[in-house]
Order: structure tokens, then sequence, then C-alpha cells
């Protein structure tokens, strides 16, 4: 385990196997999705404000992106023989809504969500998916969660090259998700960028603390970021990424902010 210090950030990197990556570009048109959880109206904010920024097709790098899906999340797009037709068939698909350890809700009302543990392969063979985004709280579990943390993600991991979140109590409603997709149209690193996003949500409020009562204690405003990321996938940017890794966990780092 390595421990990291950047200048806005403490984050730490856990490794499962050794890896050894390469980058290329593929040139062309790519899309983006946006999925709601049917609860509060702040996660429509949360993501129409991520997608917004996408709305005709932005040059990045080599790549064009434009948001192609908007809808009300439900299981079906994240499970069975349809994910292919929905997050599978997006290049990043952005979500937002509330959350628990590898698992994020749908519809509030109904008490519909899906668990990460048991959706298909994304990003396979034939299917599009290389990060997915989930602004909720605790979905993307980590190392301090797990120390066999890559074991939640052994299924999903078929060619998906990031998934971003938070790995505690996340707050929402606010910059993260404009500022993250500036971010990312200016080619910066996905979860680099992420990272950086909710950093400066906090630092612009003077650093305040929020209580986490699955932890127990304060944890910084608006929560503490988290990624896990497949053999060789670290620097993908939106203009230039890794060829799509191979299915499954070898290789695969975590970086979570403490």
């Amino acid at each position: 385990m390595i421990n990291n210090l950047t200048k806005n950030s403490k984050w730490v990197l856990s490794l499962a196997f050794i890896c050894i990556f390469s980058f290329t570009s593929f040139t062309g048109n790519r899309e983006i999705g946006g999925y709601v959880d049917q609860a509060e109206s702040r996660f429509v904010r949360n993501v129409w404000n991520f997608i917004k920024n996408f709305k005709t097709y932005q040059n990045v790098g080599a790549h064009s992106y434009k948001y192609t899906q908007y809808f009300w999340a439900e299981p079906f797009q994240f499970t069975g023989n349809s994910h292919d037709d929905y997050v599978d068939s997006v290049d990043l698909a952005y979500v937002a809504g509330h959350g628990n350890y590898h698992y994020i809700q749908t519809n509030q009302s109904q008490g519909l969500g899906v668990n990460l543990k048991n959706v298909p392969a994304y990003g396979d063979t034939g299917d599009d998916l290389e990060w997915l985004v989930i602004e909720s709280c605790y979905t993307v579990s980590s190392r301090p969660e797990k120390s066999n943390w890559w074991s939640d993600y052994s299924g999903m991991f078929g060619g998906l090259h990031q998934l971003v979140g938070f790995h505690t109590l996340s707050w929402s409603d606010n910059g993260i998700p404009n500022n993250f997709a500036g971010k990312l149209k200016s080619n910066g690193a996905i979860w680099q960028s992420w990272f950086d996003a909710v950093n400066e949500e906090r630092y612009w409020i003077f650093n305040p603390n929020i209580w986490d009562p699955q932890y127990g204690s304060d944890i910084p405003f608006p929560g503490l970021a988290s990624v896990i990321v497949a053999n060789g996938c670290t620097n993908d940017r939106l203009g230039s990424y890794a060829n799509d890794p191979s299915p499954g966990t070898g290789g695969m780092y975590t970086y979570w902010q403490y």
C-alpha cells in the first residue's frame, strides 16, 4: 500500500495485483448517459448539472462527447438483458441517488435499487461502458471498508475501466457535477478530476465536517471520494484512454480519500 499526498487531498492507493498498461486513442463520437434515482429533486439537479455540459458534441482530444440518454433510473437499465441498451451502451454513465456499499437506489417509494455485486459484466465484448460515475453515499466501497475490496467488483468489470464515487456519506446538490464536467472537457484524467472536484467543493467553504453515522465520526464535507480502477486504466481521460482491460480483478487498483 502506498500513501500519497497531493496539494488538495489525501488519498491512498491499494493494488490487487501488479499490472502493466498501455494507452491508445480511438477517433470518433462517444456517448454519455444520465440516470436519476426517483427520490429527491436534488438527484435530478446532480445528473443534469453534469450532462448539460454535453448537450452538443464536445471535442476532447481525438473524441467528441454528447449525452444521448437522460432517464429516471430503473433496475433493468443496469441488469438483465437490457443493460446493454442503457448504461452499457454509453461510454460514460453518470448516476445520482441514495446509496450504500456497492448499492445504488433507483426508486425510493418502491424500494428498488441495484446491487453492483450482481450486475452483468460491463464493457465486455459488444458493450461500450468505460466509466461509471455514481454520486451517492457509500456505493464505491474501498479498502477502508473491506480488506479484500476487489471481491465486490469481480463480476461487473468485464471491460469497464473505472467505477467512481464515494466510500463515505456524501452531501450533494452542489458544484461537484458541473466542476467535474468542466475538468473532463479540458481533458483532465477521469478519477483524478473527480477527486479534485470533491476537494474544491470542500475547500471553498473552509473545510467543514459532517457526521457519518456508519463510521461514527465526523468526515470532511461533502464526503470522501473513491474509485475502483481496472488494470492499466489509471490515467484514462476523455481524450485518450487505455484499451479495454481483461475481465476480472487482476491488476485492479483502488484509490480513496481519507
